[in-house]
């Protein structure tokens, strides 16, 4: 129902992301409160599998309804899928709440989620400012604020009161390095994510549903063998699992990396993302089940929060480092074809003073009337872009 940007922005990214963050870790605290052994790491394998295929799929969805309908009838399906678990959920056990409103933490609610926010805020504001002080100073402030957080938790925890989160849960080694190989997986999921339709749309032309059908590969090698995880797991230990798993995903990145180029065709990308998508598959169900089977039945909703939260933050982080990358890419191409167009009358320090100036040229530029006059210097720099 958006009528513009601003009412689409806090739909979305503000009502929809604050459902995300209630819903995510009780769905996990869910299946570790129902199922047991074996079947709960299938369970957890079958979970990870749909919350990851989910963010490769919404790109093919999403691009058929925008290339074919609108935009609008995405969130509209979104719309369907809630009535459903509204319906359905008087099908859920019942677990009652551990901990009363009232014995809540405040002062540590304030102090986590702010600083998680001014955190991801500077990790994702890299992108959008020339002057990188300004990111390293927020990222700066967050980090204090959770070190903060830390010490309180830690002092609640001495003094027998009920802490927020506990801390304890990172003396646990797999339950620490599950949620750190988690955070590397979902980087590079959130990365691939981001830089495919980016690549795709704006260099190679392709529609929102093409890029849909380039990103299909990576959904389906995820889908089945995070499915599958759980059961190679009873022939291959769980910790050799995950190290394939990156392993496979290392590969798919390495042969993506040489793929980028004005002649890529989209069967070029297949083998690369279907690499990603089973190495992904691989290792993230594992994870998951690693992380929640190093918490106590009482420490459930602990480990799942802070798995959710682990996740989130790589996903941050992922669409952050590669736009970076992006951009250096684009100010190296910008150096190579200034240079090759006038050798040697321009340093790289005038093009870099000029960037600005360059970017308002080009977005005011008739790019129409440049093409009809192929001879012009200014048309020639920017076929070279």
């Amino acid at each position: 129902m958006s009528v513009n940007a601003v009412m689409l922005l806090v739909g979305w990214s503000i009502l929809e992301g604050i459902g995300a963050a209630l819903m995510t870790p009780a769905t996990a605290s869910i299946i570790t409160g129902t199922y047991k052994g074996q079947n709960r790491a299938f369970a957890i394998g079958i979970w990870t599998a749909i919350a990851s295929v989910g963010a490769a799929v919404g790109p093919l969805i999403g691009g058929f309804l925008t290339s074919f309908f609108s935009w609008r009838w995405g969130f509209g399906l979104e719309l369907i899928i809630i009535l459903f678990i509204l319906i359905f959920s008087q099908k859920l056990i019942y677990f009652p709440p551990s901990l009363k409103f009232s014995q809540i933490d405040k002062i540590s609610v304030i102090l986590s989620s702010i600083g998680i926010f001014i955190l991801v805020l500077g990790i994702l504001s890299i992108n959008y400012v020339i002057n990188y002080i300004l990111p390293i100073i927020v990222m700066g402030i967050g980090m204090v604020l959770l070190v903060i957080f830390y010490f309180r938790e830690k002092k609640r925890i001495e003094r027998n009161q009920t802490p927020f989160t506990d801390i304890r849960l990172f003396k646990n080694r797999n339950f620490a390095l599950g949620n750190l190989t988690r955070l590397i997986m979902q980087l590079a999921l959130a990365g691939a994510v981001f830089v495919l339709p980016i690549f795709l749309q704006q260099v190679s032309g392709a529609d929102a549903f093409t890029t849909g059908l380039v990103i299909l590969p990576l959904t389906i090698g995820l889908l089945i063998f995070a499915t599958a995880s759980a059961k190679i797991s009873n022939y291959i230990a769980p910790h050799y699992l995950v190290s394939i798993g990156f392993l496979l995903t290392l590969i798919g990145t390495f042969i993506l990396r040489s793929q980028f180029n004005l002649d890529t065709q989209i069967f070029n990308l297949i083998p690369g993302t279907l690499f990603l998508g089973i190495g992904l598959g691989l290792a993230l169900p594992i994870t998951g089940n690693i992380i929640l089977s190093s918490a106590g039945s009482d420490k459930q909703s602990d480990a799942s929060g802070i798995m959710s939260m682990s996740s989130s933050f790589g996903s941050s982080m992922g669409t952050a480092i590669i736009g970076i990358i992006l951009i250096l890419g684009i100010i190296n191409g910008i150096y190579v074809a200034v240079d090759q167009t006038f050798p040697n009358e321009f340093s790289k320090n005038d093009i870099k003073n000029n960037l600005t100036v360059y970017e308002h040229k080009m977005k005011q530029t008739n790019i129409t009337a440049l093409k009809n006059n192929e001879t012009s210097i200014a048309y020639k720099i920017k076929t070279k872009l």
